[in-house]
């Protein structure tokens, strides 16, 4: 008959190949034995009761008891001792804390937030609460529709002009009227520097990022875009502006007349329909004739997509959802696709409808999505 501590030592064995039978595969042929044990405490609810049982048990008192049953029921006993050990082992291990399990994490689309950084240094996180910042014979509104600068007074070209910063983070946009009536909208990822007036000959503003203008005509005043490579000089018009490469910006006008002037001196103007696009590396300026809605539709709470590659769909995604994306070959990249989708919609719909007819999966993970091609 075993031995109690040669018992244990099997016991322990037994143990060992339970729990890590999932990671390392043996060699050998799995005894019966493991799989009934195994098969019976796959339940956690078992698992727990029987070891509770076990707690109470007093295996000393049994094993003595039936050890001086010489020859009787040898490999009951046995088999029972060493489910016995296994079962308080595991109860040592696992009853200290049940496990916790997260609640699946939900992407959701942005929301109305930005930063605003005023000339004095301070910062303030605005959304869409209600607050009125007084800035001397200026102020700063802000409420439910967004950010609206009412000023007093044109300054005088000699006085010193005081910018503020408006920053729109991931998953974020925003919108402000600019002291001019000027209306502004920011997606997410985006920044504008502004004043809380102008003077009387220039309207300067700075921007990165993707932005569209509907610029308050005034032919005495003209109205400056200035980018991190090049600036665009309006009088009135519509327009929108995407810097998220700086140094490759886009800028596509809806109404009225824009030129565009590059650091190096070079200038050009666009009429409606047109897409300028400006290589600063190479200094190549470039135009041609677009459907305007699909760069302006994100003003509207849309996003139209027309024969655009799958890294510049899932790239705006990324930037609205605030998730990463992660793509398994490069090639994916350059897949092309159309579709339209509103901007408060649940990304998984929209992820299905390119899924449907294609050998392409996403596969979501928290807030990361997974690009990758389907086993043919």
């Amino acid at each position: 008959m075993a031995h109690w501590d040669e018992i244990d030592e099997i016991a322990g064995e037994f143990l060992k190949k339970i729990l890590l039978q999932n990671e390392k595969k043996s060699n050998r042929s799995t005894p019966e034995e493991y799989h009934a044990l195994t098969g019976k405490y796959k339940s956690w609810d078992t698992l727990t009761k029987e070891s509770e049982k076990a707690l109470k048990y007093d295996a000393d008192k049994a094993f003595r008891k039936l050890r001086d049953l010489k020859y009787r029921h040898r490999q009951w006993i046995t088999y029972s001792s060493i489910a016995a050990s296994i079962i308080l082992m595991i109860s040592l291990f696992f009853l200290q804390e049940k496990p916790q399990v997260s609640p699946p994490t939900t992407i959701e689309p942005g929301n109305k937030k930005a930063t605003l950084l005023l000339s004095d240094g301070t910062s303030r996180d605005i959304r869409e609460s209600s607050e009125v910042i007084q800035i001397k014979n200026s102020k700063l509104q802000i409420d439910s529709s967004g950010l609206i600068v009412a000023s007093d007074t044109l300054s005088a070209k000699q006085e010193k002009i005081e910018y503020h910063t408006l920053s729109v983070p991931r998953g974020g946009e925003y919108n402000l009227t600019l002291s001019d009536g000027t209306q502004v909208w920011l997606n997410s990822e985006s920044e504008l520097r502004f004043p809380t007036h102008f003077d009387k000959y220039n309207r300067i503003v700075y921007c990165k990022g993707e932005v569209y203008f509907d610029v308050s005509h005034n032919p005495q005043t003209p109205f400056v875009v200035r980018l991190t490579q090049g600036e665009i000089t309006v009088l009135g018009t519509e327009f929108c502006i995407s810097d998220y490469n700086p140094n490759k910006p886009q800028v596509t006008l809806v109404e009225g007349e824009v030129r565009f002037n590059t650091q190096n001196g070079d200038s050009v103007v666009l009429y409606p329909s047109q897409q300028l696009i400006y290589d600063a590396t190479t200094n190549q300026l470039s135009i041609q004739k677009v459907d305007v809605y699909q760069y302006t539709a994100w003003k509207n709470n849309l996003f139209c997509f027309e024969d655009e590659t799958l890294e510049n769909i899932m790239a705006t995604l990324s930037r609205w959802y605030n998730i990463e994306i992660d793509f398994k070959s490069d090639e994916l990249k350059q897949r092309h696709f159309s579709g339209t989708i509103e901007k408060y919609a649940k990304i998984e719909s929209f992820l299905e409808l390119f899924e449907t007819g294609t050998n392409i999966k996403f596969d979501i993970y928290g807030h990361k999505i997974i690009v990758r091609q389907l086993n043919k």
